[in-house]
């Protein structure tokens, strides 16, 4: 779910450019570290709480469970960390001169798909975290990125420029039967496979200048158009029960609604009248809310959107939140990379003092999980 995103520049001018596109590849040097398991002294590890705007509304739920994957650039690159969803045991996965990015956990919580840029080349990898086990799984010399897990946990999906333009691809879990699903000069994006496992929608601009949503099966055949908007639509994501759709709409470079449709197209409407731009959806684990980093008055949090009625909820917090929020496996959290408001500085402002944070939803309590003054970001968190 912790995927890399287009930014608004991308979503108006670089979906059909071919050569914009390849200036958002990361670049590094060296080998992808198998499994530095290093933990960080106890003073970056401290858990800090974080005063919110806002008082608690009720009893708050048991402590936070399972295991948060994340990249931090603390050692000077960007590479794999892993910690208790508490923020307590930080430790680093990855070591050497690559750079990761778009850590993912597999549906049964036990493998980490990422993509990880080697002497100018990016691949798909999957780590065993337990066994401290790395495997290569892709070796195009083209860059290969934004891995997305099939619901069986026996495929991934993923960007790839082999053709000299982003298109589609799956591969298996041994790294055999690689498959290329999309063919189209504009380029196709955003891959995220349904709950299901048969379908895959991703986002193109193969047809108009602005991008839309596609959705095609996972053996490449069934390619049909969801989305035909005069603007951009862009970063799809599946509802739980696979019966929904939500992205987000570029109705200027300036507004990004969230709006969902069905999966075969129909009923297209926008849970969100916004005038500023929305960050990515990402789904509650039971399907009923919609959480997304609002970028309403220039300091970005975090609305919940009600999927029934399109009710929002403001969830103020004295942070400015520079990633998308995602769920804890049981609805009661969310995590979010972010800034402190008060005492901002360049440094902020450059990706760097970014740190993780941790939102009690019937709280409002949150806690700063990372403290080492560097980039922290793209969590994904598992229940096991």
């Amino acid at each position: 779910m912790n995927r890399f995103k287009l930014n608004v520049a991308q979503v108006f001018l670089v979906l059909g450019m071919v050569s914009v596109l390849l200036t958002s590849c990361g670049t590094g040097t060296g080998l992808s570290g198998a499994a530095g398991v290093s933990p960080l002294d106890s003073g970056a590890n401290a858990k800090k709480k974080y005063p919110t705007a806002s008082a608690p509304t009720s009893t708050p739920p048991p402590p936070a469970t399972g295991h948060i994957v994340f990249v931090s650039a603390q050692s000077g690159r960007k590479k794999l960390y892993l910690m208790n969803a508490d923020g307590s045991d930080i430790r680093q996965l990855t070591t050497g001169d690559s750079e990761e990015e778009s850590p993912q956990w597999s549906p049964d919580g036990k493998l980490i798909a990422y993509a990880s840029t080697v002497a100018h080349n990016t691949d798909i990898y999957v780590m065993d975290p337990a066994a401290n086990v790395v495997k290569r799984i892709t070796t195009e010399p083209a860059r290969d990125s934004s891995p997305t897990w099939s619901p069986d946990g026996r495929q991934i999906a993923f960007e790839s420029f082999q053709t000299g333009a982003l298109q589609i691809y799956v591969v298996n879990l041994d790294g055999s039967g690689l498959t290329r699903l999309t063919d189209d000069p504009a380029g196709d994006t955003n891959p995220a496979w349904s709950p299901t496992g048969n379908s895959i929608v991703f986002m193109s601009s193969r047809e108009s200048v602005n991008s839309a949503l596609y959705l095609i099966s996972s053996d490449g055949s069934g390619l049909m158009r969801l989305t035909n908007e005069a603007h951009p639509d862009s970063d799809p994501v599946w509802s739980p029960d696979g019966s929904l759709i939500a992205f987000r709409s570029f109705t200027s470079p300036s507004i990004a609604n969230i709006c969902a449709v069905n999966r075969d197209g129909s009923n297209f409407h926008c849970l969100t009248d916004s005038q500023w731009i929305n960050g990515v959806p990402a789904w509650s684990p039971d399907g009923t809310q919609i959480a997304v980093r609002s970028e309403r008055g220039g300091i970005s949090g975090v609305d919940l959107i009600s999927v029934k009625d399109s009710a929002l909820k403001s969830l103020a917090v004295n942070l400015n939140i520079k990633g998308d929020p995602i769920w804890s496996p049981d609805g009661t959290r969310l995590v979010f990379e972010a800034c402190p408001v008060s005492g901002q500085n360049q440094a902020c402002a450059n990706n760097t003092g970014m740190e993780l944070y941790e939102m009690v939803l019937s709280t409002r309590e949150v806690d700063q999980l990372t403290n080492t003054s560097s980039y922290n970001g793209q969590p994904d968190w598992t229940a096991h």
